[in-house]
């Protein structure tokens, strides 16, 4: 993330102001960007040091702002000039991380995953990884844990501001509006916006330009009042400002806040909301407190702090693949040692790139054909990402997954079984998530559940006992009658209208996320046990699920029930080597511990089924299970799970021949 285009130029010595270069600055971009770094590599040191983003947004505004501001106030001001200022600042350091990602995911990602970095390689040259990610998920969500451009998001949000903001400085000073008003209208704005929306969508209100730019609207109002500052007869802001610069109280109350921030603040804090007032007014304080205080001339300005500080931002660029990239090739989080090796050599990449990079366009290479030549760099870099993208992550390349056949299994988001045409234009459209049908005609089978009983589709349609069926997958709908629950009722009584008005239709198989009980009836995480709540909800489940068997059965509906089948908190492409590295997981587990984990479940799900002596039961451990060991690869070596829970294609062909022939044994499908 960039916070200076530059140092900024030389100003009057009017008043306690005038503003060279100071190096205490440079430290607190040391503070930022090492919390950003430690919270990366060894989150459970310092969970708060996502604030670092915070503290640069405030420098990057005030830094950036004084420079517009005292350019205008001397009718120097060329936006062609502050354009190609941050083009030589930011797009040197900004390709070759982008480039190196590229060319390192060519040898170590999967198709999926280097499609993904392809997208981002696009969306970080155009700025708009921030919008990009926002669609995706959660900066804190595991899936954040293995992009390797994740920490763009910043760079993304401050582009975006500066693409307007010297405009709108320079509509006020053209117009005479006063303008640390107009800086206080602003960043009031989306401050509000920002207190409003953190509850109810914390993803858009984290990436959102508009929920973010009033911490870079602090730095540029903390500019303005220090330029006011300056004149003979200041304005009251000007003169507030001279005053907190000459207090010995202000850096101190600055650094205060900041330490509040990283004691108090951790993931699971609502952020940034207002809570992001302690390392923003912080940050202001510590700018605003004079370079010769205690605190910022002895601690700030250390020749070591002020040192990270200059590579702070090819630092804040480097640090975030390499752990990315050790995450993905480890398949979980890295040892101790690799991460301190990642932060190790992000800081020798930080180091070789200001010094032979950046530090040598900045001071010799200013001329117009060297911005036109960076621009050019990042653009092609840009297509270059774009076209990885569109190419499905070059799934021609040799060396990351040598079987093409695992690759067709590890699919991902392109499962062809959720969506159809004839699906769509025979029942409503308030389907949630699934409305496939294999083919033209009154449906004979419906598949129940969630996305666990649309991955079954897969098998359903192409085993030859069942292709004959016409089979649909409607909406998702919990087995257990979910037609209590406000946000699943639309689609489970679309789906009862179906049956209802279906005679068609002979059998149905009900497969979901099956939920894992204990002892005592509670719902629990699935891998560790842990209570999600502590009222009781095995007997409401088990009530739910019998009414919805005797609805079906009440239709003439031959009921087959699929029971859980192992699950795993890790993605099942870890199980298969890369060029860097055998296989991270081994995709088995003892059947002891998978029979355990489904007991609760099972003695349920058999109460149930003693009142339906019709129904079917298959039990999916049947295809993953032998000899005492549950294997999630398939005997010659094909993964059975997509993800993490859901059957690849191979997965369901095997389960559901598995199922068809004890179907036939009980006079079905013959």
């Amino acid at each position: 993330m960039d916070n200076l285009a530059g140092r900024p130029a030389a100003a009057s010595h009017r008043g306690v102001h005038g503003m060279g270069y100071r190096p205490d600055i440079d430290g607190l971009r040391s503070v930022a960007v090492l919390s950003v770094v430690i919270f990366h590599a060894f989150p459970t040191v310092l969970p708060s040091g996502f604030i670092g983003v915070d503290i640069f947004f405030v420098i990057s505004g005030f830094l950036i702002s004084t420079i517009i501001l005292d350019n205008l106030d001397r009718g120097r001001f060329s936006l062609l000039d502050f354009y190609s200022r941050r083009v030589r600042r930011i797009f040197p350091a900004l390709a070759i991380v982008l480039a190196a990602t590229a060319v390192f995911g060519w040898f170590a990602l999967l198709p999926e995953e280097y499609r993904e970095l392809g997208k981002h390689i696009a969306g970080g040259a155009g700025f708009v990884s921030n919008l990009v990610l926002w669609s995706e998920s959660g900066y804190f969500d595991s899936a954040a844990e293995v992009k390797p451009l994740l920490h763009l998001w910043s760079l993304g949000i401050e582009e975006q501001f500066y693409i307007v903001w010297p405009a709108i400085l320079w509509a006020a000073f053209r117009f005479r509006l006063p303008k640390l008003p107009v800086i206080l209208l602003f960043a009031a704005l989306s401050f509000i916006v920002n207190f409003v929306s953190v509850h109810s969508d914390p993803v858009a209100t984290f990436y959102s330009p508009f929920t973010r730019i009033w911490e870079l609207l602090i730095g540029a109002a903390l500019a303005q009042a220090m330029i006011d500052g300056r004149d003979a007869r200041p304005s009251f802001f000007g003169a507030t400002a001279n005053w907190l610069n000459s207090s010995k109280l202000t850096a101190i109350a600055g650094a205060v806040l900041i330490g509040v921030a990283l004691a108090r603040l951790s993931p699971a804090s609502t952020f940034p909301g207002w809570r992001a007032l302690f390392p923003t007014v912080g940050a202001a304080l510590l700018i605003l407190s004079a370079p010769t205080n205690w605190f910022n001339a002895n601690l700030l300005a250390f020749r070591p702090m002020v040192w990270v500080g200059l590579i702070s931002f090819p630092l804040y660029l480097w640090h975030w693949p390499l752990l990315a990239f050790a995450r993905v090739i480890e398949g979980d989080t890295p040892s101790l040692a690799i991460r301190s090796a990642a932060v190790a050599a992000s800081f020798a990449l930080a180091a070789a790139t200001f010094l032979l990079i950046e530090r040598n366009i900045r001071r010799k290479w200013k001329s117009r054909a060297v911005t036109m030549t960076l621009a050019w760099i990042v653009g092609t870099v840009g297509v270059a990402g774009y076209s990885i993208y569109l190419s499905n992550g070059a799934p021609e390349r040799a060396g990351v997954v040598n079987d093409a056949k695992i690759l067709e299994q590890l699919e991902g988001t392109t499962w062809k079984y959720t969506v159809n045409d004839i699906c769509k234009a025979s029942y409503p459209a308030t389907f949630r998530n699934f409305c496939y049908q294999n083919r033209e005609g009154s449906p004979t089978m419906i598949l129940l559940g969630d996305s666990y009983a649309n991955a079954l589709v897969a098998g359903l349609v192409t085993n030859p006992a069942t292709t004959g069926e016409v089979i649909l997958s409607y909406s998702s709908c919990d087995p257990s009658d979910s037609t209590d629950n406000p946000e699943l009722r639309p689609q489970c009584e679309a789906q009862n209208k179906i049956i209802s008005a279906t005679p068609s239709i002979r059998y149905a198989i009900i497969e979901t996320k099956w939920p894992r009980f204990d002892s005592a009836g509670r719902l629990v995480d699935l891998f560790t046990g842990v209570p999600a709540f502590d009222t009781p909800l095995a007997p409401r489940y088990r009530d739910g699920l019998d009414r919805r068997i005797s609805f079906l059965e009440s239709k003439g509906i031959k009921v087959f029930v699929f029971g859980p089948k192992p699950e795993i908190d890790y993605e099942p492409k870890y199980c298969f080597a890369r060029p860097f590295k055998e296989p991270a997981k081994d995709c088995q587990m003892s059947e002891a511990e998978l029979l355990d984990r489904q007991h609760d479940l099972s003695t349920v799900l058999k109460e149930v089924l003693a009142k339906h002596p019709n129904v079917t039961f298959f039990d999916p451990n049947t295809v993953f299970c032998k000899d005492g060991l549950c294997s999630l690869k398939a005997p010659d070596g094909l993964p059975m799970l997509r993800d993490k829970v859901h059957y690849s294609q191979y997965g369901s062909a095997l389960a559901i021949d598995r199922f068809v022939k004890q179907a036939q044994g009980e006079g079905f499908f013959n």
